[in-house]
């Protein structure tokens, strides 16, 4: 089949790949001429896991295209993906100015019967505009509206892509359905779920997922905080509750909270949506304030073990949002620096992947190019992302360079009798400090 993916940031250029190694002739069509100069040229704009080898293979066989020209993604094409950028507007409503130009330019370049897929996170209701917006631009051509959410993590994108939970598919046609699982027949045919339903009901079902993750990262960290007062382990705590099939063990990861662009304004748009419709959602107003209680929690650590933060040097190990990729939207590392550099601290930080992002997110943040250089004389540490390298660091060697030795794990990947033994100042989450007498 032939199919247009409009938009190439981490959905739209994981999308491409997917698509072309399915087998499918693939156009990637993004505004950015830059960026798309940079795929052209064989370079990923920013940090996936195994995305540069599967787009390289695509493009080898011939498969995957790019270009900045709308026209040459829609032309012929049987489908095209919307999956272009939905960021907040001020009120918090999810900014839909891109996916309707999209929508309107596939429409006005549409050379036959093309189903016009929303992959963008959009809320309910936006298929019907679309389907206005569309039906003002070509009279004369039959084109579907359909809805196909992502459901893909940062970091395990193409794994996500090319091993799908589930396929979501919501369309008011049955050509729609029919075309959509031609698309993804050879993951249906290796025994991926697909689940059909309207639009609406798709539409909704994206937000609803994103939103009860970013609930249940929030739960764990308001159960940090009452352990810590406590006197309990919330190690232990979430291990009881992930052991109950009902609840499970995943997004019970205790620290500095979510971060990254999805949950933070999918959560915002989310709760915006609620009120267009009439209905009062404060659940979702608290699992953001509990999401930014986390990381004030662990500035407070910092502030009340150093006492004054003035010319005090703090290193942050880890600054991108998670494990696994370069992005630092919304990182919570990048939270901790902005108010630790506020306080007075000189703050240092070091990431495997995200270091030139989190210095054009916060210039003041000086970037180390390992974790020995970022402790060095540092007065205190915080974990900040739970890369693996960062786990297993030689913890002898940063106790001996550090100015005093305190560490404020945010992610709580320490051993706590190992860094009792190594003389460590040990500020975990939720869990009892070690601080050697």
């Amino acid at each position: 089949m032939k199919i247009g993916v409009i938009g190439t940031g981490h959905v739209g250029l994981v999308t491409c790949g997917t698509l072309a190694h399915l087998g499918h002739e693939v156009v990637g069509v993004d505004t950015d001429a830059e960026k798309i100069a940079q795929l052209e040229a064989g370079k990923m704009p920013f940090f996936e896991p195994g995305l540069q080898e599967l787009v390289d293979e695509a493009t080898q066989a011939g498969r995957l295209t790019f270009t900045t020209d709308i026209a040459e993604g829609a032309r012929d094409a049987d489908v095209v993906f919307i999956c272009v950028g939905t960021p907040p507007k001020a009120s918090g409503e999810a900014n839909l100015a891109a996916v309707e130009a999209a929508a309107r330019d596939v429409a006005r370049n549409a050379t036959k019967r093309t189903v016009i897929v929303e992959k963008s996170t959009v809320p309910a209701g936006t298929a019907g505009r679309l389907r206005r917006t569309i039906e003002r631009e070509r009279k004369d051509l039959a084109l579907d509206v359909a809805s196909n959410p992502e459901f893909l993590r940062e970091g395990k994108g193409v794994e996500d892509s090319l091993s799908p939970t589930r396929i979501l598919l919501g369309a008011e046609s049955d050509h729609a359905f029919e075309v959509l699982c031609a698309v993804y027949k050879p993951l249906i045919d290796k025994g991926c779920r697909v689940i059909q339903t309207d639009i609406a009901t798709a539409e909704l079902s994206k937000h609803a997922c994103n939103a009860f993750l970013a609930m249940k990262i929030s739960y764990a960290n308001a159960m940090a905080r009452m352990c810590e007062l406590a006197g309990a382990d919330v190690a232990d705590v979430v291990e009881v509750m992930g052991s109950d099939p009902r609840i499970g063990k995943d997004f019970l990861g205790v620290g500095l909270g979510y971060g990254g662009y999805c949950f933070p304004k999918d959560l915002q748009a989310f709760e915006r949506l609620a009120a267009s419709l009439g209905y009062d959602f404060p659940l979702l107003n608290e699992v953001a304030r509990i999401n930014e209680e986390a990381v004030m929690a662990a500035v407070k650590k910092v502030e009340d073990t150093l006492w004054n933060l003035d010319g005090k040097r703090v290193a942050l190990l880890g600054l991108a949002f998670k494990p696994g990729t370069d992005d630092t939207r919304l990182a919570p590392a990048l939270g901790v620096a902005r108010a630790l550099i506020e306080r007075g601290s000189s703050v240092v930080g070091y990431d495997p992947q995200a270091g030139a992002n989190a210095k054009s997110d916060v210039p003041e943040l000086e970037i180390a190019e390992d974790p020995y250089e970022a402790v060095e004389g540092a007065h205190c540490v915080v974990v900040c992302t739970e890369w693996p390298d960062i786990g297993s660091l030689d913890l002898a060697k940063i106790h001996d360079a550090m100015a005093y030795p305190v560490i404020v794990d945010g992610r709580n990947i320490f051993d706590p009798k190992e860094m009792a033994a190594l003389g460590f100042t040990y500020l975990p989450a939720g869990r009892p400090p070690i601080v050697p007498t």
